[in-house]
């Protein structure tokens, strides 16, 4: 089962819908996670979803705190467009501006490690988000673009990615991202 973190995301059931083609699912509202209560779930990976605020513009410390909670479970986990931000500034990732786009934008992949699996070197992914973020200290740059060079990234040590593009709303090529996800989840909890 995979755990989804719902930020408060207006398309939340297309990230639900995705996540379901692959494994099952249960989605907990950011303002609800409680450790122990997620910990019964006992789910073999978790997506941090999208929504609509700006990192550079919210304060974000409530979101954080909750994250703590889901970073405890030592299991994979995916930042999705905030989600990956959030991720980001908890370990020391600085936000910074970048206009509004709702467009596809074409991202070149620098390292596929397990998440980019099956995908050409250069994809065109929807980004629905503004502002982006620094690479933390310890995570690894995986894909990049003209308009944000830490378009994905992925925790040395740990599999602790995110994305700053929207899979949920890119086709067949989020589909993949998702697969990749879920499969390296599972992977894992074995």
């Amino acid at each position: 089962m995979i755990l989804i973190v719902d930020c408060g995301y207006t398309s939340i059931y297309k990230l639900e819908d995705l996540v379901d083609q692959f494994s099952d699912y249960k989605t907990v509202s950011i303002y609800d996670i409680d450790f122990e209560e997620i910990q019964k779930l006992n789910p073999k990976g978790a997506i941090i979803s999208h929504a609509h605020i700006s990192i550079n513009e919210t304060n974000v410390d409530k979101y954080i705190e909750k994250i703590q909670a889901v970073l405890k479970l030592e299991i994979p986990v995916l930042g999705i467009g905030v989600g990956h931000h959030l991720l980001g500034v908890y370990f020391g990732a600085l936000p910074a501006y970048e206009p509004y786009r709702n467009e596809l934008v074409e991202i070149g992949i620098l390292e596929t490690d397990g998440l980019f699996d099956k995908l050409p070197n250069e994809v065109e992914l929807i980004k629905d988000n503004a502002g982006t973020i620094s690479i933390p200290p310890g995570f690894q740059l995986l894909a990049s673009s003209d308009y944000s060079i830490n378009e994905a990234m992925k925790k040395n040590d740990k599999p602790l990615y995110g994305v700053q593009f929207i899979p949920e709303v890119s086709g067949n090529l989020g589909a993949v991202i998702m697969d990749n996800f879920v499969n390296i989840s599972l992977k894992k909890a074995d």
